[in-house]
C-alpha cells in the first residue's frame, strides 16, 4: 500500500477532474482519494494511470472545500497513510513533484510540510504571471504574517502533525489554507522546494476571484488571531489586506504582473 495519500476536492467538474488525473506523473505510487462535494450530477471517477490507484469519498450535499478536505482527511487518517498531498481539479502536477517532496520529508524528518514554486496559467495554458514563494522556514515563519507561503494544491505534509494540531477550520471561509499552514509553521519546520512542482490554472471566476472581498476579511482574521507585534510583517500584512479590500480586481492583477518574482512580503 502506498504511503501517500493525494487528497482532491471537487465539486460539479468532471472534465478537471479527469485532467488533473489522466496527467500524473508516476515515478510514485499514490492512493489518489477524490472528495466529490455534493456535485449534481454525481462525479464519476475516471481512470487512473498505474501505478496509482483511487477512491472515490460522496458527500449528499454540498458543504464547501473545508468540510469536503476535512471529509477526505479523516478517510486518511484513518487508513494510515504517513503523507498526504493535495491537488485541485485543474492542475497539473508536474513530474517528479511528489517524489521529491517525499524524498524531502524523509530527509528532514522535522519538518512537517513542504510545497514549491508554481506555474500560473490561463484557460489556454499561458503563463498568467509568476511568483517566487520562499524556501527557508526562517524566512517563511517571518513572511506568513504578511501573505501565504504556499500554493494549496502544491502541498505535501505529514498526517502524524494533522493529529496534533488538527484539521482545516471552517471558521475562514476561502482561506482555510492559511490558517492551517500558518499554525502548522508555528510549530514545526516548513519549506519549499525551488523547483516548480504545479500548473495551477488562474481561473478568474474561481473562489479566490468571485469571493475575493470575504477572502481578504478571512486573511485579516487570521493575521490579526497570530499577530506578534514586535514583527514588521505583521503590521505590513495588516495594512496591505485593507488596501486589498478597496482595491480593483485589475488593479491587483496588473500589480502581481509588474512584481513577478520580486514580491517578497507583497
Amino acid at each position: 500500500m502506498p504511503n501517500v495519500a493525494l487528497l482532491v476536492p471537487v465539486y460539479n467538474d468532471q472534465k478537471a477532474l479527469e485532467l488533473s488525473l489522466s496527467s500524473l506523473p508516476r515515478e510514485l505510487p499514490l492512493d489518489v482519494v477524490v472528495v466529490d462535494d455534493g456535485s449534481q450530477p454525481p462525479l464519476r471517477l475516471p481512470p487512473i494511470p498505474a501505478p496509482h490507484t483511487g477512491h472515490l469519498l460522496r458527500l449528499d450535499s454540498n458543504r464547501g472545500i473545508e468540510h469536503a478536505l476535512n471529509h477526505g482527511l479523516l478517510w486518511v487518517l484513518q487508513n494510515g497513510y504517513t503523507y498526504v498531498a493535495r491537488l485541485d481539479a485543474g492542475d497539473v502536477a508536474l513530474p517528479g513533484r511528489f517524489l521529491r517532496q517525499k524524498e524531502f520529508l524523509e530527509q528532514n524528518p522535522g519538518y512537517a510540510l513542504v510545497g514549491g514554486q508554481v506555474q500560473f496559467v490561463d484557460d489556454a495554458g499561458r503563463e498568467v504571471f509568476r511568483e517566487f514563494f520562499p524556501t527557508r522556514y526562517e524566512e517563511i515563519r517571518r513572511i506568513m504574517h504578511a501573505r501565504n507561503c504556499f500554493i494549496h494544491p502544491a502541498v505535501m505534509l505529514r498526517t502524524s502533525v494533522l493529529r496534533e494540531v488538527g484539521l482545516y477550520s471552517d471558521q475562514y471561509e476561502a482561506v482555510e489554507d492559511y490558517e492551517l499552514f500558518f499554525r502548522i509553521a508555528r510549530r514545526y519546520p516548513v519549506a519549499n522546494l525551488e523547483e516548480q512542482v504545479v500548473r495551477y490554472h488562474w481561473n478568474p471566476r474561481g473562489i479566490s476571484q468571485t469571493k475575493r472581498r470575504r477572502q481578504v476579511w478571512n486573511r485579516l482574521r487570521v493575521m490579526g488571531r497570530y499577530f506578534e507585534p514586535r514583527r514588521k510583517e505583521s503590521w505590513l500584512g495588516l495594512a496591505k489586506n485593507a488596501l486589498l479590500l478597496v482595491a480593483p480586481l485589475p488593479l491587483v492583477t496588473k500589480v502581481k504582473r509588474v512584481l513577478e518574482g520580486q514580491r517578497g512580503w507583497l
